[in-house]
């Protein structure tokens, strides 16, 4: 086997020195395969392996490694030519994708509801122009369960590969005539920025350093550096071997350790990245590379960019109508599907692709390209444009399917308070004056994450002419030992521990609780007792279902069976309310509980007598059904103080 630095030119000797040819290496499509197999089991449903979606990073140590490979080889050898760089990416990227949107495109105008069609039309767009990844950037989380229902929200990373060919090439050419030492440096200065713009990101705003180029540049060019033989030279094959092993044992920890909330690509995507680079540097002629090269592996590493192209889209129609929470059974449904569509899609696509447009000259394949982009674009917008007539619905379907995503509209923040007295993660920072009471001690003091935040509109009409104060963030429930770092602790110790409780009425405590937070909350309700609160009152558990409630109920309504949200309900937060209810009552404050006001007789209601869906998401209340909540609170902020033991929504 070649050792992996063959195509570049001594340390010493000048770049452009004619360099042997890369020979095919077959571990690297079995590598291919330890890349999308974390993704696609992960996406399918086996969730042990929370940290699947790490291949990507793989992937993109591939990319850099055969790119810079074959740029450095042509440029050296004076035959380097953009047309044709650009034509052999157009041939193996292009019409495998373009397929798949092309289908994709048909069975959206059938299944999705006008709203997320809109969505799906502008992410088409996006992904025909290469700029997918700034457009999930800008308003998806890649982590949650909205992203999953998204049939192009994959093709960020397609993106990212595609602006980095567009101008990586235009950069090896400007350093043409720079020695391969002085190369090598320039890279690694491009990489340490990458890399601390990656850091940054990812504290101060996540799903940017996700998805954008600049915080992944540096694991393309980690492939690139080990193209140009920037590593150590081992000559002990055991030495080989046992490096090897610590890079395949890296990308293993990698797929079962990192967790979507970790800091995510830097540092921790450092794991599967220098475990790939670390095999393509030393496997050759290694045991490891045996193992890679293993026909199975070497297979799947065959199909595996249809197999990424289509896993996506799947499982997104799929979990249509169906709880999100995937497991096993739902893996033996998906993983043959998505295996038979990446097996049509590589022998009826990319392989005739490949045959037809790879070799040869000319600008039919770039022609071809540029009016494909367009029609995708055009094609993507029209969509957007005209879902509501593309995919029309029977009013009252039509009137909950708008609920969708209804927490992106300005309704939906308006409800919240949205980016002031409710903190989004690294949007505007939370206004504490939100926290300042009005004269006299009209004030209740409202404190949690989004279950709280979501009755701020309703509470403040309900308890007029009180006033409202508004401590609530995204994720940050009011449990001071268990906050996450930075400003949720700061907002939810200022309004725990710092606010002068004589002028206030009642505190209101709300979270998405856990059976583990029951302990803590009882501590805070004593803390804010022993600080003076004269009545506290805590809001319960809310109802829950396994997926997004407006499509879930618009779609049982079609088909005419509404009991399919019962099975989809969450079984366990009826327990946890009645835990709740006496702790919180035994610790001296109010409860006010969701089950009654939701589930009168333990029959859940599914709308509003307006005819709206109770939910907007999983748990998540709509305007019209956090109205009878804020009232219930509002009558005990209004009863007799001191009166412990009252249980409302009886």
């Amino acid at each position: 086997m070649p050792n992996p630095a063959a195509a570049v030119s001594h340390p010493m000797e000048p770049a452009h020195r004619p360099a042997a040819p890369m020979r095919h290496r077959p571990e690297i499509d079995g590598l291919r395969a330890f890349a999308i197999l974390p993704i696609l089991l992960l996406h399918c449903g086996i969730t042990p392996l929370r940290g699947g979606f790490a291949g990507v990073d793989i992937f993109f140590v591939i990319s850099g490694y055969l790119i810079t490979g074959i740029i450095q080889r042509e440029i050296a050898q004076g035959s380097f030519s953009l047309l044709t760089f650009y034509r052999r990416r157009i041939v193996r990227i292009l019409p495998a994708l373009m397929a798949m949107l092309a289908i994709v495109a048909v069975v959206s105008c059938f299944v999705l509801f006008p709203v997320d069609l809109r969505d799906f039309g502008r992410s088409l767009a996006a992904t025909a122009a290469f700029g997918s990844n700034i457009y999930f950037g800008a308003t998806a989380d890649y982590f949650t369960t909205a992203a999953d229902l998204k049939p192009l929200v994959h093709t960020w990373s397609l993106a990212v590969e595609e602006q980095f060919y567009v101008l990586y090439p235009l950069l090896l050419l400007a350093l043409r005539g720079l020695d391969r030492r002085r190369l090598i440096a320039v890279l690694i200065a491009l990489s340490a920025l990458s890399f601390a713009i990656g850091g940054y990101q990812a504290v101060t705003a996540p799903s940017l350093a996700y998805f954008l180029l600049p915080s992944r540049v540096w694991q393309l060019m980690l492939g690139g550096l080990v193209a140009l033989g920037a590593y150590p030279r081992l000559t002990i094959t055991w030495l080989r071997t046992a490096v090897c092993w610590l890079g395949l044992g890296a990308i293993l920890v990698s797929t079962v350790v990192i967790k979507p909330t970790w800091a995510f690509p830097v540092p921790l995507a450092l794991l599967p990245a220098g475990g790939a680079a670390l095999l393509i540097a030393y496997a050759p002629q290694t045991v490891v590379a045996a193992i890679l090269s293993w026909r199975p592996f070497r297979l799947i590493g065959l199909i595996s960019y249809s197999l990424y192209l289509w896993h996506r889209p799947i499982i997104a129609f799929y979990l249509r109508g169906r709880s999100v929470e995937l497991d096993w059974h739902d893996a033996l449904v998906l993983l043959p599907a998505c295996f038979l569509a990446a097996w049509l899609s590589y022998r009826l696509v990319e392989r005739p692709a490949l045959r037809r447009w790879r070799a040869g000259t000319g600008w039919r394949p770039h022609i071809l390209a540029l009016a494909g982009i367009a029609g995708f674009v055009a094609a993507g917008l029209l969509i957007a444009g005209n879902a509501e007539r593309i995919r029309s619905l029977p009013p009252a379907v039509e009137k909950v399917a708008s609920y969708i995503d209804y927490d992106q509209t300005p309704a939906g923040k308006a409800q919240y308070d949205a980016d002031h007295c409710f903190a989004l993660p690294y949007a505007a920072p939370y206004d504490f004056s939100c926290l300042d009471p009005a004269p006299g001690a009209g004030n209740v003091l409202l404190v949690g994450d989004s279950h709280a935040g979501q009755l701020a509109q309703a509470l403040r009409q309900a308890i007029a002419p009180l006033h409202l104060m508004q401590a609530t963030s995204a994720g940050c429930r009011p449990l001071p030992v268990t906050q996450r770092a930075g400003e949720c602790r700061d907002m939810t110790l200022a309004a725990l521990r710092h606010t002068d409780f004589s002028r206030v009425q009642a505190v209101v405590l709300g979270g998405r609780w856990f059976a583990e937070d029951v302990p803590a909350l009882v501590d805070v309700v004593h803390e804010l007792r022993r600080h003076g609160a004269r009545k506290v009152i805590v809001l319960g558990p809310m109802v829950e279902y396994h997926g997004v409630v407006p499509d879930l109920l618009a779609r049982a309504m079609l088909a005419h069976d509404l009991d399919r949200m019962e099975r989809l309900r969450v079984a366990d937060r009826p327990l946890l309310d009645r835990r709740m209810r006496g702790a919180m009552i035994q610790a001296g404050a109010r409860y006010v509980s969701y089950f009654p006001l939701e589930c009168p007789q333990g029959r859940c209601r599914l709308f509003t007598p307006e005819g709206a869906p109770l939910h907007i998401d999983y748990s998540h209340l709509t305007p019209e059904a956090a109205v009878p909540v804020a009232r219930e609170i509002a009558r005990e902020v209004n009863s007799g103080v001191n009166g412990e033991g009252n249980v409302s929504g009886r």
